[in-house]
């Protein structure tokens, strides 16, 4: 008769098979977490339109809605703002006012970010002088 206890090999298989079942249980957890997350949609949060300041209609303020359009002959968006709607020259976040003048002195490459499910506006990017990003 073999006593487990007593056994010498019994007791060096003891930790492998201790580590071998905390191995399968991850494996386990990892197949259980991906095949959750495969379940969820994708969902876009976010839309950018990228254009320039000659197809913008930019208003006087911050308020209101903001016609936009991604070449001539496109159809055009209509976006409203809101308090949370950031404004910026490359990648200072500046006033509204400070935008708008600076997109009055010509033609630039203007990034219109918006939320598609409500075409409320996030951001107004200006790209700086200077810079092609």
């Amino acid at each position: 008769m073999s006593n487990p206890h007593c056994n010498p090999f019994a007791a060096l298989l003891r930790p492998v098979h201790a580590r071998r079942a905390g191995w399968i249980a991850a494996a386990i957890g990892v197949l259980a977490t991906a095949a959750a997350g495969a379940q969820a949609p994708l969902r876009t949060v976010e839309e950018c339109l990228e254009t320039g300041t000659d197809l913008v209609t930019l208003p006087g303020a911050a308020g209101g809605t903001l016609s936009a359009t991604g070449c001539r002959g496109c159809d055009s968006l209509r976006l409203k703002f809101d308090q949370r709607t950031r404004y910026f020259i490359g990648k200072e976040l500046v006033p509204y006012a400070r935008l708008r003048e600076a997109a009055s002195k010509g033609t630039v490459r203007l990034y219109v970010f918006y939320r598609p499910n409500d075409k409320t506006l996030t951001r107004l990017r200006l790209v700086a002088a200077g810079t092609a990003k």
